[in-house]
C-alpha cells in the first residue's frame, strides 16, 4: 500500500501546485498590471540592462541576442574549468580540466543538455561548481523560460516578442532563484551537505583513513532537479546519499523536475487571446478543404509507375 502512496502523494502534490504556479509565471514573464514589488524588480532589470532594457525586439533580434548570450557564457565557463587551479574556493587543490573536457562540459551546460564525462568530487572545485555550472544551470534554464515565452507571444499574434535579456532576469529572479532558495534550504534541512570546506578525513574501524568529498551540495541539487538540468554535484548524481540522504529528499528531487510543467500552462495564458485563435482555426479549415478539393484531383497510372520502377531497376 506505502509503495502506491508514494507516487500518488508526489503526482498529487505536482498537480495541486502546478495551476497557482503556472499563473504565477504568467504574471512573471508577461505581466499585465504591475504592483509596488513588481515595479522594484523592473527598475532592478532596466538598471542591470541600461537602454536596451525597454526595448522590444522582433523575432530576429530576440533569437540572435540568444545566441550572443550563450556563446558568452560558453566563453566564460570554459574559462573558469580551464584555470580553476588558479581560482579561489578550491580547498582541495583541484587542477584545470583538460581542454577538450571542458569545452564539452561547457558546451553541455550551456545547452542545458549537461552531459558530464567528469565526477564532481574529484575534478571541480568549489568555484568551478558555484559560478560555472551551477550559474549555468540557472541561465540555461531561464534561456529556455524565455525562448518558450517568446514564442507563445508569436502564437499569439504580437509583432513584437518582448526583450531577450529581460525575459532572462525575470525567469531568474522571480522564478528559478526563489524556488532554488526554498529546496535547497528543505535539502540542507533533511541533511544534505552545505559547506564551503575541504573533504573530511576520517579514520574507519580499522584504521584506514578515508577522504569524505563534501561541499555546497544542496545548492548545487535545488537547481539541478528544479531547471531540469542533469549534472549532479557527485558522479552518481542522486544516487549519492549526500545528494539524496532521505526519503523527503527523494520526494523533493523527484517533484522538482515537473514544474516545468507550468510554464506551459502560462505559455498557454499569453497564446491565449479568443478572437486570434478563432481567426487562424478558420484559416486552418478554409486550408483543409482547399487541400480537400485539390488533391482528389491527383491522379497516375499504376502502369506506367510500375513501369517507371522496373526501368530503374534493370
Amino acid at each position: 500500500m506505502v509503495g502506491i502512496l508514494v507516487p500518488i502523494l508526489i503526482i498529487g502534490a505536482t498537480l495541486a501546485i502546478s495551476w497557482p504556479l503556472g499563473k504565477y509565471m504568467r504574471w512573471a514573464m508577461d505581466p499585465k498590471t504591475e504592483g509596488t514589488g513588481r515595479n522594484r524588480f523592473e527598475k532592478v532589470i532596466a538598471l542591470m540592462l541600461g537602454k536596451s532594457a525597454p526595448q522590444t525586439q522582433n523575432w530576429k533580434t530576440y533569437c540572435l541576442s540568444m545566441l550572443c548570450f550563450n556563446a558568452l557564457m560558453f566563453a566564460f565557463v570554459f574559462s573558469v574549468l580551464s584555470l580553476q587551479h588558479l581560482l579561489p574556493l578550491n580547498p582541495d587543490g583541484k587542477d584545470g580540466l583538460e581542454a577538450g573536457l571542458a569545452f564539452n562540459t561547457a558546451a553541455s551546460f550551456t545547452s542545458n543538455t549537461n552531459l558530464q564525462h567528469y565526477s564532481g568530487e574529484v575534478s571541480m572545485s568549489y568555484f568551478s561548481q558555484l559560478f560555472a555550472l551551477m550559474w549555468l544551470q540557472f541561465f540555461s534554464a531561464a534561456t529556455g523560460i524565455a525562448a518558450v515565452t517568446a514564442m507563445c507571444r508569436g502564437l499569439a499574434g504580437r509583432a513584437e516578442l518582448g526583450n531577450f535579456y529581460q525575459d532572462v532576469w525575470r525567469a531568474t529572479g522571480l522564478i528559478l532563484l526563489p524556488m532554488s532558495l526554498v529546496w535547497a534550504s528543505c535539502f540542507a534541512g533533511l541533511g544534505m551537505p552545505m559547506t564551503l570546506d575541504g573533504a573530511a578525513v576520517a579514520t574507519t574501524l580499522e584504521g584506514a583513513t578515508q577522504t569524505i568529498s563534501r561541499g555546497p551540495v544542496a545548492a548545487f541539487v535545488a537547481i539541478k532537479q528544479l531547471g531540469t538540468n542533469g549534472g549532479g554535484f557527485f558522479g552518481p548524481n542522486c544516487t549519492h546519499p549526500f545528494e539524496n540522504p532521505t526519503f523527503w529528499s527523494n520526494v523533493l528531487a523527484n517533484m522538482a523536475p515537473t514544474f516545468k510543467l507550468p510554464g506551459v500552462e502560462q505559455g498557454l495564458v499569453i497564446a491565449s487571446q479568443p478572437e486570434r485563435i478563432t481567426l487562424r482555426c478558420r484559416r486552418l479549415r478554409l486550408s483543409l478543404r482547399r487541400c480537400g478539393r485539390t488533391f482528389p484531383r491527383i491522379e497516375y497510372d499504376d502502369r506506367r509507375l510500375t513501369q517507371l520502377v522496373g526501368s530503374i531497376g534493370t
